[in-house]
């Protein structure tokens, strides 16, 4: 009975850092990245206001860029 507690208890801990939905910034700078992360888009797993601290504009302003300004940007801020 103990061990099927402890299974339990090991998927709930896995479904919910695969259902995390954001990090702080320093834990999508470092390597390696959270399980789950899609490298090419670390943007999107930051608070509101980590993003507008890491990449210095509203989240709305910079989904207006163009794909490269956006590209050109998270790599100069250390998020590529």
């Amino acid at each position: 009975m103990n061990t099927v507690c402890n299974q339990i208890i090991l998927v709930e801990d896995v479904l919910a850092r695969l259902s995390q939905n954001t990090f702080p910034l320093d834990q999508l700078r470092a390597r390696p990245l959270p399980e789950g992360v899609d490298p090419l888009r670390l943007e999107i797993y930051l608070s509101d206001r980590d993003f507008e601290e890491a990449l210095e504009m509203k989240r709305d302003k910079y989904e207006r860029l163009p794909g490269w300004k956006q590209v050109n940007l998270k790599k100069a801020k250390g998020l590529f």
